[in-house]
């Protein structure tokens, strides 16, 4: 990578040698900016406050609707489902294959939320506007982030009340699917791939949820004995998500990650 830098370096030094600069414009134009910048006024800068309010009210908030009325469903679903389905839905097991169902989806529409930065095609301009891409794909991710967790909260205390399930299982049953899913949505989204199409990412959130389900079929995974293997997934799930970040905003910061189609 520095040989590459290197050369492209040596490169503009020779593209350079052979560019014959007009003294007399370029003192001509040192002028004309002389003169604009005397007669430029400093704008008073709104406090961060109102930028993030304005960043709110101006982003693109489709995905972020949808992820909304995804989350309303998820959590109609979850009240409704022992008052009107009891008869279908006798052990937990079903209620947990329920829920795990909804969690995996809520892992792949929020990084669909981020995602959807790179779909537009235009994410190079936001370096011109106060936040650059890397402060807009944090922002979308915590916003997002925030909205799925607490729904998965809302769900696994609910889960864990109604069908008297300890708190710490029905959190592992319930956000191992979550990660897992955000880990193989994100793997698409380091891809140059599934950063150009939304079908192929939605695609691979869709396998993880059914996937996940499969899995959750088997009721020698819930068992006591079982909680083990759901504490080690549920550790490499977010030592692997927390990788994958980094490297997204590495790439990002670096310019390796190409916001544009």
């Amino acid at each position: 990578m520095k040989k590459t830098e290197k050369n492209i370096r040596e490169q503009f030094r020779i593209t350079d040698r052979n560019i014959v600069i007009d003294e007399k414009r370029k003192e001509e134009t040192m002028s004309f900016l002389q003169k604009e910048i005397s007669r430029k006024k400093t704008g008073v800068r709104p406090d961060r406050k109102k930028i993030l309010i304005r960043q709110f009210r101006y982003m693109d908030k489709t995905m972020l609707a949808i992820h909304g009325i995804f989350c309303m469903i998820a959590l109609f679903v979850v009240v409704t489902v022992p008052e009107y389905w009891g008869h279908g839905i006798k052990k937990e097991e079903d209620i947990i294959l329920v829920s795990t169902v909804i969690s995996g989806f809520l892992g792949l529409f929020s990084v669909l939320a981020v995602g959807r930065i790179f779909f537009s095609g235009l994410t190079e301009l936001s370096e011109s506007c106060y936040f650059n891409v890397r402060q807009m794909v944090a922002f979308q991710m915590f916003l997002s982030g925030m909205i799925s967790l607490s729904v998965l909260s809302v769900n696994i205390l609910f889960v864990g009340m109604r069908w008297k399930i300890d708190l710490l299982r029905a959190g592992l049953y319930l956000f191992v699917p979550f990660v897992m899913t955000e880990c193989c949505c994100l793997m698409a989204v380091l891809s140059e791939t599934g950063r150009k199409n939304i079908y192929l990412l939605t695609g691979v959130g869709t396998f993880s949820v059914v996937s996940n389900v499969l899995l959750a079929s088997s009721p020698q995974l819930y068992r006591m004995s079982a909680l083990t293997f759901w504490g080690i997934a549920f550790a490499g799930g977010l030592l692997l998500l927390t990788v994958q970040i980094r490297i997204l905003f590495r790439g990002i910061e670096k310019g390796e990650i190409l916001c544009t189609n």
